[in-house]
């Protein structure tokens, strides 16, 4: 009997310990275009529902889980987890690991994800990569026989339609069924109902009869059930053997290995210019499939090159054999990357492609919705907020996203748009039921304290806003703040919270907590605005406690003396210290930190504790040294610096010293005695063991 309790699943950033350095091998062991490779291990990746926690809890998606991890124990199989959340948002790695694994698992028994789920099945189809399972855990008949159903009608039909739900791509003849093509040996969907036993043992029930039998269970009928049902196990390990892997070292698999190299190895330009090498490569080979060009889409998409993205298709719609450009999912690409690059022009066409790809999909994925909402936002903030009808627009596509599958982001897309229509959530239910839904959506990801996502703090954070929670709020953007997001996606969080603070009805409030958060909307809206030339700066001073101060900063050129003032927010709720001005005299010197270049430490005399002062960007830290260093200026351009310029292998530092002068002993041993220090370059605290010299 199986009951799928007894393995231990761990998590190592979504992937099985197990299974990573084993895909990591594949992956970076690439062969030579021709001699034959040897049978590789089948890769399997199962989409998690609700993220580690949940999976580690007695939940039915637990046993499953760990049924397969047993099953693919058995037969050496790479076992791989991604969670729904980064596969739904779409981070590269993660739809890279689900489009490639040679069978993808997923558990349907949440009906709100199905839409999403089956869309990303329809692009594993379209990469020719077509061993899916569905799992069900089989509580409602209907729902079962429904996706019962629809798997007999996919396997049933030669012609893959795109009817329901599943863009099937048409690759050219002369790439299917070729030796170029690296997948399973034969495209399937399985459907796999389980149920629970009394017992906690889980078991397949596949056919009808199997099904009525398990609705009666009781404890003691376990041993009855048996005969009629297989325990999920053996399903497992059944289907696993079944499916057989065709391994060949084709010159596909090697550009899809280069592009996934040059992600982990280059970034931003240098990034662009070896894709440009790669795709030279494409232009004069005969591979050229869907897995290849949308690796290319991502890794464009992820360095923000949007016109790289554009050229790509439009070169592809120029090539009279290949009808890769008109794909569901290439389109989709093509549309968002018209949208962000916002040439003249460019967000009109992004609208017309998206709605051609509607019209022909007669069940498209959320976040072909989504896209056209933003499309519409977009239009409607490009006319300062005046443009109603296509704010309307905007609205209408969010909630058609929204009521397909609840989100957080179309759900913060939709309450936002609501409340610049006018709406507030003292007066409307609607808002009033996105706001349950997008709390009850947050309480999935878990606590703040243990989101490490800066998609997921970010919504947060909106959330918090939308509800006028300030401590929520703030305890978000501190932890927004940390985790250093990209640009772009700050300056779509400032946007929302600039038209939440703009139309919606707020409170008069003076209060610490409401200058606290107003301080970090400043440091967030101040790091999407790039390069600027205030001389005061919102910035974070950490203190000793290791705990952020929001502070303010400022250069002061136009005093007799020139000097550097520094403050704290909310003083009222601090003791001692809140406030200090230092002349260049005062200062020592000022060095960036190696470990965070938003971070730079001042070093003044006078003072016990020198500052070590966060600013919200690279960029403005760089310029606040620049200012500083050119005030303290010996007058023959040479700045006075501390920033321990070496030959990189000699550590210098220096004694903490007591009142007295005296250098601070933190213990004594055997061999000598440690002594409190700091390293002279980053002025981080270390300890320094002393032992004397002996002679030999």
């Amino acid at each position: 009997m199986d009951t799928g309790q007894s393995a231990q699943v761990t998590d190592m950033g979504g992937e099985h310990s197990a299974g990573v350095s084993a895909v990591e091998r594949e992956r970076g062991d690439v062969p030579s275009p021709c001699p034959p490779a040897k049978q590789r291990s089948l890769r399997v990746v199962y989409v998690l529902n609700d993220g580690l926690k949940s999976v580690m809890a007695s939940s039915p998606e637990s046993g499953a889980l760990q049924c397969l991890q047993r099953a693919c124990d058995s037969e050496s199989a790479l076992l791989t987890t991604v969670t729904f959340g980064r596969l739904d948002f779409g981070e590269t790695s993660v739809l890279d690991s689900f489009y490639d694994a040679d069978i993808a698992v997923v558990d349907m028994s949440d009906v709100f994800r199905q839409p999403s789920l089956f869309y990303h099945l329809g692009v594993r189809e379209s990469f020719d990569m077509a061993n899916n399972v569905i799992l069900y855990n089989d509580t409602d008949p209907d729902t079962a026989q429904s996706l019962k159903d629809m798997v007999a009608q996919k396997n049933t039909k030669a012609n893959r339609s795109p009817a329901l739900g599943f863009p099937w791509v048409q690759l050219p003849p002369e790439y299917r069924g070729s030796g170029l093509c690296n997948k399973a040996s034969s495209g399937n969907y399985y459907f796999i109902p389980y149920i629970v036993t009394p017992n906690h043992e889980y078991m397949c029930c596949e056919s009808d009869a199997q099904r009525r039998a398990s609705e009666y269970m009781q404890p003691s009928w376990d041993n009855l059930l048996s005969p009629l049902c297989v325990p999920l196990t053996d399903r497992f390990t059944s289907l696993l053997k079944d499916i057989h892997v065709t391994s060949c070292a084709s010159f596909k698999d090697t550009l899809l290995n280069d592009i996934r190299k040059a992600r982990e190895k280059y970034q931003g330009e240098e990034l662009a210019k070896e894709l440009s090498r790669i795709k030279l490569r494409i232009d004069n080979t005969e591979v050229l499939t869907q897995d290849i060009v949308m690796n290319l889409l991502f890794s464009y998409r992820d360095i923000q090159d949007y016109d790289a993205m554009v050229k790509l298709v439009e070169t592809l719609e120029m090539l009279p054999t290949c009808d890769l450009a008109t794909q569901p999912m290439i389109q989709f690409h093509y549309a968002f990357a018209l949208n962000r690059r916002n040439t003249p022009g460019d967000r009109e066409q992004a609208l017309e492609v998206m709605l051609q790809v509607l019209q022909s999909c007669e069940h498209p994925a959320p976040d072909m919705f989504c896209l056209c909402g933003r499309i519409y936002k977009d239009i409607f903030l490009d006319s300062d907020c005046k443009d109603t009808i296509n704010r309307d627009n905007a609205i209408q596509w969010y909630r058609k996203g929204f009521e397909l599958q609840p989100t957080l982001y179309s759900g913060i897309n939709l309450a936002v748009l609501l409340i610049v229509a006018g709406q507030q959530f003292e007066s409307s239910i609607e808002l009033r039921k996105i706001g349950v839904r997008l709390n009850s959506l947050l309480g999935r990801k878990g606590s703040l304290e243990k989101m490490n996502n800066y998609w997921d703090v970010g919504q947060f954070f909106t959330v918090g806003m939308l509800a006028n929670d300030i401590p929520k709020a703030t305890q978000a953007a501190e932890k927004l703040f940390k985790l250093k997001p990209p640009i772009w996606y700050l300056r779509s969080v400032v946007q929302n919270l600039q038209l939440i603070q703009r139309f919606k009805k707020q409170t008069v409030e003076h209060s610490p907590q409401r200058e606290r958060l107003n301080f970090w909307m400043d440091i967030i809206v101040e790091a999407t605005q790039g390069t600027t030339e205030r001389l005061r700066f919102p910035v974070l001073i950490l203190e000793p406690t290791k705990v952020y101060q929001p502070s303010y900063v400022s250069i002061n050129n136009e005093a007799e003396e020139k000097n550097v003032s520094i403050w704290h927010v909310s003083p009222a709720e601090t003791k001692g210290i809140h406030e200090w001005t230092f002349t260049a005299m005062s200062i020592k010197g000022i060095s960036i930190s190696k470990f965070d270049e938003r971070c730079c430490f001042l070093y003044v005399h006078d003072n016990s504790d020198d500052f070590q002062i966060y600013f919200s960007t690279e960029e403005q830290c760089g310029r606040f040294c620049s200012m500083v260093k050119e005030m303290i200026s010996d007058g023959t351009g040479n700045a006075v610096e501390l920033e321990g310029e070496g030959d990189g292998d000699t550590l210098e530092y220096e004694y903490d010293t007591d009142e007295t002068g005296d250098r601070v002993v933190l213990g004594r041993g055997t061999y000598g005695v440690v002594y409190a220090g700091r390293d002279v370059s980053n002025q981080v605290r270390i300890a320094i063991k002393e032992i004397p010299e002996r002679d030999s």
